[in-house]
Formats: structure tokens, sequence, C-alpha cells
């Protein structure tokens, strides 16, 4: 009788294990929005805050459309940088750029300068699909890194999944490097919420939640930009609010 109960609680374990990797997707394998939601020119301005204080501001660009490596790609931009107020506590920027390609949006090319306080880096990571390698770079320090196709870096990641068809209670997989280290992260969306914003009023957006702790809401259009973002950091909460969209052609 032992023997059969431990062989069914066995099978019960098999059998949730089974269902739990059925209902995880390959975000890479997802099907595209229909109408693409990445337009050269557009501009999107958040208000951070941390644990509750207004500490800065982050501006996200889509540069231009170019050619990277004999490929087109997007050039893709972002700047957080704490105010003038929070800055006397706590002094942070980070600058970033990717090089992302127009049709899978797979990065070739990414650069981030980081001033964290007293601490400096600059890093710079160059990205071969084909041979799964990436060329990783940090203050002066250069190491091959073996990659899985289609890797994402954090600034590429937020529009590819603007590109992708999400659909609620579904959890996607996909890979991002993360501190020069690759990483499988699962998103789960979790729920539709109605969210009052002041750049484009009331919107419906989708919820997302990450393994490695972000929230996320996207837009639930063909457009879907991101108008909350939420994060815990060492000294507190993070949440950015978008405040304003601009395109410039």
């Amino acid at each position: 009788m032992r023997t059969i109960k431990i062989l069914l609680f066995s099978c019960l374990i098999f059998v949730a294990f089974s269902l739990s990797v059925l209902t995880t997707h390959s975000l890479l394998e997802t099907a595209n929005l229909e109408r693409h939601p990445i337009q050269v020119g557009e501009i999107l301005t958040y208000t951070i805050k941390i644990a509750g204080l207004p500490a800065g501001k982050q501006v996200t660009k889509v540069v231009e459309e170019t050619v990277l490596n004999g490929q087109p790609v997007y050039h893709l931009t972002s700047e957080r940088q704490t105010g003038n107020m929070f800055g006397k506590l706590y002094h942070f920027r980070d600058w970033i750029e990717s090089y992302v390609t127009t049709d899978q949006l797979y990065p070739l090319r990414y650069v981030k300068d980081l001033e964290d306080r007293k601490y400096r880096s600059h890093i710079e990571v160059d990205f071969d699909h084909d041979k799964g390698i990436a060329q990783y770079v940090k203050n002066r320090r250069n190491q091959a890194i073996e990659v899985p196709i289609g890797i994402q870096d954090e600034l590429s990641m937020i529009y590819f999944l603007r590109s992708k068809q999400l659909s609620v209670g579904q959890t996607y997989r996909f890979p991002v490097l993360v501190k020069g280290k690759p990483q499988r992260v699962s998103l789960s969306i979790y729920r539709r919420e109605v969210l009052k914003t002041v750049a484009l009023g009331r919107v419906e957006t989708l919820a997302l939640r990450t393994s490695h702790g972000y929230l996320m809401w996207l837009t639930n259009d063909d457009r879907r930009i991101p108008v909350r973002i939420e994060a815990e950091i060492p000294i507190g909460k993070l949440v950015g609010t978008l405040e304003k969209v601009d395109f410039i052609n």
C-alpha cells in the first residue's frame, strides 16, 4: 500500500510539472502584433519615485533607423538620473543605448555608462546571434560569453515585449543578459487593469510580472506603451510613471 501511495504521489508531481511546462511559452516563438508598435521618433518621459519620494526622471527614445554590421537596426536610448533634491542624498545616473534588428528586435550592440554615488562603470556588448557569442567588455576587461539566440539586454527587452501578442493568464520565458550572465526570465501576464495616467488619461493595461521582480503595465492596444514600472532596489521601492509621450520625426 505504501508503495502505491508513493507511486501515485510521484505521478501527481510529474503531471503538475508537465502542466507547468506546457503553460509556459517561449516569447521568441510568440507571434508579433500585426501592427509594429516601435516608431522612430518616439520619446517616453517618466517621473521616478524611490521609497515614495520624488527622485528623478527617465527618458527613453527610438532615435533612428540605421544600419549596423550590414543589418537594419533601431537605435534605442535610455537615460535615468536623480533630480537635484534627491541627488544630494543619492547620486545616480545611467545612460544606455541598444541597437536592435528591425525584423526580430534582437540586440546587436549594447552600451551602458553608470554612475552610482562614487562608483563608475562602462559596459559594451556586441552580440553575434548566429554564433551564440557575446563579446562583453566591462571597464576594459573583455570576455566572450556563450548566449542563446535571441537574448535581450535590459533596454531592448522592453521593446521586444511591446512587439508580442500577450495573453492574460499565460507565462512566457525569454533569455536576458543580466550583469554579464545569460538568464532565463519568466514573464507572467496576470491581469487586465485600468490605470489613470497623466500622459494618456484612463487606459486599459496588461499587468506583467517578471521572475526577477519587475512589475510593468503596458497599454492593451497596438501601441503597447509602458505606463508604469515598479522594482525593488537596495534603497527602496522604485516606481516609474509615464508623464509624457512625444514623437519627433
